[in-house]
């Protein structure tokens, strides 16, 4: 229940913004340069979680908001200094992270990222499991490719740093990496 209404908050909010900039657009007479987007990380959906992003877009530069629950999918293997092959790591509801854009040309983008990740971490031997709370910075590149109208299709990597915490479960100790990527495919649509 509580993904569902965090999700339609989301969709309300984009929905009003984008009349409202569509509209102010419209009584003016200009185009303006100014665009709402909205997308979300597909992949998620195939393994029963969610990702939504609403962004604004001026000129050059994007401001994003996320959340997400990766479901079932295992991020633990996306450590770089570390990994622990006893355990699954997934982004639990209740993750969310603010991204600052900016488009070099009209399809490769750099940005910087802060997120506040709820972790998910379970012990695969057991099904034991806890939830480890991390703030994450993150920097990465992209592209993006408006393929059918306001359509578009992102494809992303990040650098994640974090300090590093660690939670016990069923006895035994679990570290989080200090640093991982994430890559990212996603859908979207620019108003």
């Amino acid at each position: 229940m509580k993904k569902t209404s965090t999700i339609l908050v989301l969709a309300f909010l984009m929905l009003a913004v984008a009349v409202s900039v569509h509209a102010e657009g419209a009584a003016t007479g200009k185009s303006g340069s100014i665009a709402v987007e909205i997308e979300n990380q597909t992949p998620c959906f195939l393994f029963g979680g969610y990702q939504l992003s609403v962004g604004m877009r001026y000129e050059r530069f994007r401001i994003r908001a996320s959340t997400q629950d990766s479901g079932t999918a295992d991020f633990e293997d996306n450590g770089i200094d570390d990994r622990n092959k006893n355990v699954s790591r997934s982004y639990n509801d209740g993750s969310f992270s603010v991204s600052v854009d900016y488009f070099l040309n009209s399809f490769l983008f750099a940005y910087a990222c802060l997120g506040s990740n709820r972790w998910l971490v379970t012990d695969k031997d057991n099904s034991a499991s806890d939830e480890l709370r991390t703030l994450d910075a993150g920097l990465g590149l992209g592209v993006q490719y408006v393929f059918y109208k306001g359509l578009f299709i992102q494809l992303s990597g990040q650098v994640n740093f974090r300090e590093r915490q660690s939670v016990i479960i069923q006895g035994r100790e679990y570290t989080v990496p200090g640093i991982d990527y994430s890559p990212g495919l996603r859908l979207g649509y620019r108003f």
